[in-house]
């Protein structure tokens, strides 16, 4: 019978694990077995799953922590998340964390068999709309017109294929994780494993089972989010491992960062041998902010994307929307740009995003924008003169009487603001 879907099971209960395996099997699926919780992570670690089942309540590592684990590992992983202590405050700790669905102990096999069909099904349809989305705009991990940013992956495309180690240095949403990727995809082993290990989102526990279990990846890409925030156990075991001890790295170490490291290590909460291990390759990504020429290519992409995954024919933004948006500062960076673009195709009425349809902030921090810069006398003039066109209802016989001028001079001015904005 062929997989209808690849499944990992977790339960530190022996005979519980063991059932479900074999009901899950025989359903059709392809499943994994770990008796632990730091089993799980190390399988979730070096191999990809379309459903997670776990038990909540194990011991070093549990179920929340597997939870985490899998769904930045993959968020496309659907996790259920199952156990014997059936409380109100655990199911919703739960679902707020990102489970698909909650069973309790006992459970009946037939209800087992029907959420992870449900699990199964949500996968399949985000894929879905996903290979409509590259398919009708197209995936790129970057696009820019900006030579910093094009030197930038003309260094990642060459020490791609390397096995060294790369620090990247960035701000939270500017393409931390796209341009790990990028180096993955462009590497030696792209067919192999994308790890993510994020350290603030565990403890030290499950770090250490994630960096340096028994079954971690032996090719690929193992990318450490926020690695100024490792323990420093961790850290003195990382080191080791990248000098070829404690088992060797085993893949391809890729470390993201938005501190200064240097500083970090001066003040004694970073180690200097670690760093130096790590930054054999540094690249520092700009923010959105300081690359603006990329904002209107970016703002259109993601809105293609968000038009292939909705069905929407909303296929343009207007310019008085481009202006707000290329004018704005960005804090959440690229990251930010795609949450607004997304937003306001969700609330498009049309085919084309207007600046109405941006959120307040936006439009308010550019009016901010505006008031705060100094205007030349000509600019001042121009917008009086169309000030008082539009308040006298566009009769340019009676704007001239109000601006005190002759009906040539004012005709004049307007056909030059005319062919200064390119029409």
């Amino acid at each position: 019978m062929e997989s209808q879907g690849r499944l990992l099971v977790v339960d530190d209960e022996k005979v519980a694990l063991k059932n479900l395996e074999h009901v899950l099997k025989k359903a059709g699926y392809q499943v994994s077995g770990a008796s632990s919780g730091q089993a799980a992570l190390a399988l979730i670690g070096r191999e990809s799953f379309d459903v997670v089942l776990t038990d909540l309540r194990m011991e070093k590592v549990d179920g929340m922590q597997v939870l985490k684990a899998a769904r930045e590992a993959n968020a496309e992983t659907e996790v259920v998340v199952v156990t014997g202590y059936a409380t109100v405050d655990s199911a919703v700790e739960a679902m707020r964390a990102g489970a698909f669905s909650y069973v309790a102990k006992p459970y009946r096999l037939d209800e087992v068999r029907r959420v992870v069909a449900e699990a199964l099904d949500r996968v399949r349809r985000r894929r879905q709309l996903s290979s409509l989305a590259e398919a009708k705009a197209g995936e790129e991990a970057f696009i820019t017109a900006v030579p910093l940013v094009r030197r930038l992956l003309q260094t990642a495309a060459q020490v791609a294929p390397l096995d060294c180690p790369v620090l990247i240095v960035g701000e939270a949403g500017s393409g931390r994780r796209a341009l790990a990727r990028f180096l993955h995809q462009t590497g030696a082993h792209p067919e192999a494993s994308f790890q993510l290990v994020r350290c603030t989102a565990h403890d030290e526990a499950a770090l250490e089972a994630l960096l340096f279990g028994r079954e971690r990846q032996l090719e690929g890409t193992r990318l450490i989010e926020e690695v100024e925030a490792l323990p420093p156990a961790l850290q003195a075991r990382l080191a080791l491992a990248l000098d070829g001890e404690e088992g060797g790295a085993a893949a391809r170490v890729v470390a993201v960062t938005n501190a200064d490291l240097d500083d970090f290590a001066k003040a004694g909460r970073f180690r200097p041998d670690l760093l130096l291990r790590l930054k054999v390759v540094t690249l520092t990504l700009p923010s959105l902010a300081q690359r603006r020429e990329d904002i209107p290519a970016l703002a259109l992409h993601f809105l293609a994307r968000a038009a292939a995954e909705t069905g929407r024919p909303i296929a343009a933004i207007s310019d008085d929307a481009l202006e707000l948006l290329a004018g704005y500062d960005y804090p959440g960076n690229v990251r930010e740009l795609d949450t607004i673009v997304r937003g306001a195709a969700a609330v498009c009425d049309g085919a084309t995003i207007e600046a109405r349809h941006l959120p307040p902030s936006i439009r308010s921090a550019s009016a901010q924008a505006r008031s705060n810069r100094l205007q030349t006398l000509e600019e001042r003039e121009r917008e009086y003169i169309l000030w008082v066109l539009e308040e006298v209802g566009g009769n340019q016989t009676v704007a001239a009487r109000v601006l005190g001028i002759d009906r040539a001079s004012l005709w004049r001015k307007l056909k030059r603001y005319e062919a200064e904005a390119g029409g």
